[in-house]
């Protein structure tokens, strides 16, 4: 920060000597100036972070994390993570013992084996794990990539420091010491509050102006077949936790929704009214309650039910890191065409693409866009029914 403010301050200078501006500023003035700018931007930047340790815990809440493989850059890393305020290491996985591992077994736990890694990830919810690459055997690290990717922990690849120039690969950095990204949550801290109260504002705003049409829904629902005019499902969301998401109910009560059989064209299950709602959406707007619970979000993967959640997790690889973020009301796949039922494995392969980008290339604009795909989607779209 100092760096940039003198240079900052030092291109003033030097236009104000330039444009021969200097003389109508007091030097009392600039020096305090110039000298209290930087200790006010440091104060502020204290405030804030207290700020949000106070008020928005998530934002600066230390992430709960691992070592796997525990090497001479492991012990590097392990020192940088416990004098983070942003880390709170857990320990080490290594297949060798205390007395093999060394100095890296008291400067923390040793939790297991690399065996006991993935179950060990599930039991605790473990926010990140870094794995250590070693010279040799990277088929190795590679494979506990995969087997993380059946959980919502964020990876990261810690090469050996002599192999940046070979990998070639877009390093990051933590706390000082590089690592390799493999996969993220995008929406943590300053992002993740920020989409948090777009989520928030919109979905609550949303409530009161449809409010009407609830109204005429519920009543429509009420008057078209016997049965409740909401229905319930539990459904996967941020870190694969359950929840209950809400629909206005389109099928006979007689045939839940919530079966594993999906709904396809023209399937008799599915009411006069319920027909129309699926086919504009509407079915879904209860979901903005979801969102204003913060279950959801406007925009992101679709949740899928349960059942199929469980079926998907072991059938596609890397499937569940679509959950690294909230669920949405609508998603990059779906404004792409990636909407109905998935008669074929393919067809959820091509979806998780469409998620994992979007998770990836994250903005408030991508959000907006996609809100508003969606909005035209819905008055062509010959997928909804």
């Amino acid at each position: 920060m100092l760096y940039t403010w003198a240079v900052i301050v030092g291109l003033l200078l030097f236009i104000a000597y330039v444009a021969k501006y200097s003389s109508y500023f007091s030097r009392v003035i600039m020096t305090a100036w110039i000298v209290m700018t930087p200790a006010a931007l440091a104060a502020l930047n204290l405030l804030a972070r207290g700020f949000a340790r106070r008020f928005v815990p998530h934002a600066i809440a230390q992430r709960s994390a691992v070592i796997v493989f525990a090497n001479e850059s492991a012990q590097l890393l392990a020192r940088s993570l416990q004098e983070s305020d942003f880390y709170r290491l857990e320990g080490f996985f290594d297949d060798r013992g205390d007395a093999r591992i060394g100095v890296a077994s008291r400067m923390a736990p040793h939790l297991g084996r690399i065996a006991d890694l993935t179950p060990y990830i599930r039991a605790k919810g473990i926010d990140v794990v870094f794995v250590m690459l070693p010279e040799q055997g990277i088929g190795r690290a590679l494979e506990i990539a995969d087997e993380l990717g059946d959980t919502t922990a964020s990876v990261y690849f810690v090469p050996n420091f002599a192999m940046y120039d070979i990998l070639g690969a877009e390093l990051s950095e933590i706390e000082g010491v590089p690592v390799l990204k493999v996969a993220e949550t995008p929406l943590f801290g300053v992002d993740g509050l920020y989409k948090h109260v777009f989520d928030f504002t919109a979905a609550f705003f949303g409530l009161l102006v449809l409010s009407p049409v609830f109204l005429l829904v519920a009543l429509a629902v009420r008057l078209d077949s016997p049965g409740p005019v909401l229905y319930r499902q539990k459904r996967y969301g941020l870190n694969g936790q359950e929840f209950v998401v809400y629909k206005f109910r389109t099928m006979r009560i007689n045939d839940p929704e919530d079966r594993i059989v999906q709904v396809s064209r023209d399937d008799p299950r599915v009411t006069r009214v319920g027909r129309f709602l699926r086919r504009t959406s509407i079915d879904e707007l209860p979901q903005l309650w979801n969102v204003v619970r913060g279950d959801m979000s406007l925009v992101g993967p679709r949740p899928h039910a349960v059942q199929h959640n469980e079926y998907y997790r072991k059938a596609v690889k890397r499937y569940m890191l679509r959950h690294k973020v909230k669920p949405g009301l609508t998603g990059w796949a779906q404004v792409n065409g990636l909407r109905g039922p998935t008669a074929e494995l393919a067809s959820m392969e091509e979806r998780l693409r469409y998620d994992l980008d979007y998770i990836r290339r994250w903005t408030p604009w991508l959000d907006i866009k996609i809100i508003f795909m969606t909005l035209l989607m819905i008055l062509r779209d010959r997928n909804a029914f």
